[in-house]
């Protein structure tokens, strides 16, 4: 699920370019949005490269008010994207950040996997897996636009570009609309330099350093080499089928994949997502099952659980194929709506 939105950013609306998707329909350009509501202030926006480069500066005051408590935040800081990787100077702090954005590499591969059209599908897939829903086409300014609603948000989008955006959740208002606009112009390589009047704080390197002593503490004495995962015994292409055979109230499938002799499927509902995996029975692990529920249905071995994503699983045993079929909702979903969902799918 951390890869979906970065991935429907890159494809709503948005075709492929060469071995690169593109975030915008326009090359390079410059934006200044006004914002007004519970933030006021400014943002500009610099990019080139359909997006793949994009250097953006907020100055900005937000004022929030709760239980008649009044909050005050300023905020001035320059967020600059190349590809993968970002660099955040906030003004205000005086300090430096940068990474890789997770995903990234993962939705290029899969939006590179399909054509324009299938891209589009696709986008318009997760848009209503979220919500939303196409509004049809409206002027700002002299740009006709597509609008978009979708959780809370109604947004004008030029050629992948939001020249408005206005939404109000909980009580808190924000609004964002273009004052000036240069779509096509050519843009300073140096725009997308992070400033060096700062040290930058690698992200990435922190995180490691954290999780790679955790597993040093958690870990065996002898390191052991990672087994190579056995293929499942039923074919991609008979998955694919069953998968777009597969109908069930709300559910929209945002496509399926193949790695390692597993096969995988995702569907969204709302904000509720569920993940179909086909994997060979060899590669669980001794005791894999034992909190779960063990039954019996249709003839089939099967275990219920809940999973650690704040979600249930249920696990079914094809011997014929030597495969597991295991099937997680989240949230939380019964055993018997994940055993409707799996007696439809027909493996």
């Amino acid at each position: 699920m951390r890869n979906l939105l970065i991935i429907a950013l890159i494809l709503i609306g948005i075709g492929a370019n060469g071995q690169q998707a593109k975030r915008y329909a326009i090359k390079s350009g410059y934006i200044k949005l006004e914002l007004t509501g519970n933030t006021t202030g400014t943002k500009e926006i610099w990019w080139d490269n359909y997006g793949n480069k994009t250097s953006e500066l907020e100055k900005s005051t937000s004022v929030t008010k709760l239980f008649g408590m009044k909050s005050e935040e300023k905020k001035h800081m320059l967020t600059i994207l190349v590809n993968d990787r970002y660099w955040v100077r906030d003004y205000i702090e005086g300090t430096g950040t940068t990474g890789t954005v997770p995903g990234y590499q993962d939705a290029q591969e899969f939006a590179n996997l399909m054509s324009e059209k299938e891209q589009e599908e696709f986008a318009n897939s997760v848009l209503e897996g979220m919500g939303g829903q196409r509004l049809g086409q409206e002027k700002v300014g002299n740009y006709n636009c597509e609008v978009f609603t979708v959780m809370g948000a109604k947004s004008w989008i030029y050629k992948g570009i939001a020249l408005k955006t206005e939404a109000k959740i909980m009580g808190i208002e924000a609004n964002e609309k273009y004052i000036d606009f240069k779509p096509g112009t050519s843009v300073s390589a140096s725009k997308f330099s992070a400033p060096k009047d700062v040290k930058y704080d690698n992200l990435n390197a922190m995180s490691q350093g954290m999780f790679g002593a955790m597993e040093m503490n958690m870990g065996d004495d002898d390191e052991e080499e990672d087994e190579a995962m056995v293929p499942v015994n039923y074919s991609f292409e008979k998955f694919k089928s069953v998968i777009n055979s597969f109908s069930h109230p709300g559910y929209k499938c945002l496509g399926t994949n193949s790695m390692e002799g597993i096969h995988a499927a995702n569907f969204m509902k709302g904000l509720g997502a569920l993940m179909v995996v086909a994997t060979s029975r060899q590669n669980a692990e001794p005791g894999e099952h034992d909190s779960f529920e063990a039954f019996t249905s249709s003839g089939h071995k099967c275990f219920y659980g809940e999973t650690d994503d704040d979600g249930t699983a249920l696990v079914v045993e094809y011997p014929k194929y030597d495969m597991y079929i295991t099937i997680v909702g989240v949230p939380d979903l019964s055993k018997n709506e994940l055993l409707e969902i799996e007696k439809k799918m027909q493996f």
